[in-house]
């Protein structure tokens, strides 16, 4: 059978795969994108979901397409887009695997809620979509990309060498810290984030199979440090690592199914 991680890995590369379908106008689309993946890539199939707030927000205006996708994607699996199908998560997965000792303890992970009324304030204040000249998905996903494709381009002004640098600098602290973008700074999991603890994909813990060895904690990528946190924390991508790691097969990816009957059985009544 199939280990969790290889299936991760595959999820991981199918989606970028996927996410870079739109190679000619035809397949370009106006879909919101359940991950940060910038609208600048030059085969970029969906829109980014943070983008297309910020456009909306510099108009003034709500954009419901917007607001019901992500509801939708969040009341499904919630964070598990960061851990099974963001590219730069994938980017910072790759990066963890060079990297030596322990992860840190997440603390001060509000931060993401900071950077999240950063994008919404700025771009109110400046009309523009301000964040996406920073974005380091947009570096790593668009700038770079669009160079490689066109290196005879005249047009390349200072935004770009500032995405560069935005990228550059934020590698280092992903070398030393598990995921910190996903921890710290990502607008988009601050969203997802509201809806975590009620997704309909949970991870589960048998507390009778649990002999608390602590080999789940030790194996997250996001620093929980707290059993009963897997998969309920805010800040759990359930990206599965913990599945793999627990030898007494104490948890496992299920679907909140008792949700669902409680939904069907409430509605009958």
């Amino acid at each position: 059978m199939m280990k969790l991680g290889s299936i991760r890995r595959i999820v991981q590369i199918s989606v970028l795969i996927i996410s870079n379908i739109g190679f000619t106008s035809e397949f370009k689309t106006g879909i919101i994108c359940p991950f940060l993946y910038c609208h600048g890539c030059p085969f970029a199939f969906l829109a980014c979901p943070i983008g297309v707030l910020q456009h909306f927000t510099a108009l003034r205006q709500i954009s419901i397409f917007t607001v019901g996708f992500l509801g939708v994607y969040g009341v499904v699996i919630g964070r598990a887009f960061c851990g099974w199908a963001c590219p730069f998560g994938a980017l910072q997965d790759l990066i963890s695997r060079f990297k030596r000792g322990r992860s840190k303890v997440a603390r001060y992970t509000f931060t993401k809620y900071i950077a999240l009324l950063g994008v919404v304030t700025s771009a109110w204040i400046t009309g523009d979509t301000l964040f996406c000249k920073f974005c380091p998905s947009g570096s790593l996903f668009a700038a770079i990309p669009f160079y490689l494709l066109n290196p005879t381009y005249q047009g390349f002004g200072s935004y770009f060498y500032i995405h560069i640098i935005t990228l550059t600098a934020l590698l280092i602290p992903i070398f030393f810290i598990n995921r910190f973008w996903c921890r710290y700074l990502c607008p988009l999991a601050a969203i997802y984030n509201l809806f975590n603890k009620v997704s309909l994909l949970k991870i589960k813990l048998d507390e009778k199979m649990c002999n608390r060895c602590g080999s789940c904690l030790e194996a997250c990528s996001m620093g929980i440090k707290n059993i009963r946190d897997i998969g309920n924390s805010s800040n759990c991508i359930k990206c599965g690592r913990c599945i793999e790691k627990c030898y007494k097969n104490a948890l496992s990816l299920k679907w909140n199914d008792s949700l669902i009957r409680k939904e069907i059985l409430g509605r009958s009544i």
